[in-house]
């Protein structure tokens, strides 16, 4: 294989895999949040001593994340067109409602794993239930789930690539729109592929350091469970 490789294309499209990369981190990002967010009550019910609560929060995370998530995007861009949502909203209401089903899962996995006492210790103390939660229950949750909640969102930034198949001119779609233009397909995607692995390192790393230092704070127990 005699393949020379020329940057040049990369560095004049620059502009198109800027705007890819930023669209990347914003669909990420407030896919992100939301599905923390969303995830995280649903966790925290799916915990609680309600059966019924409890039965309808495993209906949804069993019925959200057995279904592809491109089949999600599919559902709210074009089985939902009379919404008339922008590709961009289809795209995270896709990433967001299957990832909250991850997120249920590790954050009711992680209440579990704390010891009883803690939660009793804390409401023998004063604390109302949601204080309880707040300040003894979740941050040694969190410390507990973090590695496993730090993949899940590696693994959404790089599930934001399916939303270029609904046309979000993200990383990934710019890339096809500039491999189609100049043919460079190896330095294209190169590129594309070193910022993925930047930005997840980032994010990952950010997300441990973050919640080293909150949990730091937080005294690892209440009172001995």
């Amino acid at each position: 294989m005699n393949y020379e490789f020329n940057w040049a294309p990369i560095w004049e499209n620059r502009s198109l895999i800027l705007d890819g990369f930023l669209t990347t981190v914003a669909l990420s990002a407030t896919a992100l949040a939301l599905a923390l967010i969303l995830g995280a009550a649903l966790g925290t019910i799916g915990s609680s001593r309600a059966r019924a609560a409890r039965a309808l929060v495993a209906v949804y995370v069993e019925a959200t994340r057995n279904v592809p998530l491109l089949i999600h995007m599919y559902v709210w861009y074009m089985g939902l067109a009379f919404l008339r949502l922008p590709a961009f909203t289809c795209a995270v209401l896709g990433l967001t409602l299957y990832s909250s089903a991850y997120v249920a899962e590790l954050v009711r996995a992680g209440i579990a794993s704390v010891p009883r006492g803690q939660k009793q210790a804390a409401l023998a103390s004063g604390l109302t239930p949601f204080w309880a939660h707040l300040l003894v229950v979740y941050p040694q949750a969190l410390r507990i789930i973090t590695p496993s909640l730090a993949s899940l969102c590696s693994q959404l930034i790089k599930d934001s690539s399916l939303a270029s198949v609904i046309a979000v001119a993200e990383l990934t779609y710019q890339a096809g729109a500039i491999e189609g233009q100049t043919f460079r397909t190896f330095e294209v995607y190169i590129t594309i592929a070193a910022l993925y692995l930047a930005l997840v390192l980032l994010v990952t790393q950010a997300l441990t350091f973050a919640t080293d230092s909150r949990t730091a704070a937080v005294p690892a127990r209440v009172a001995d469970a």
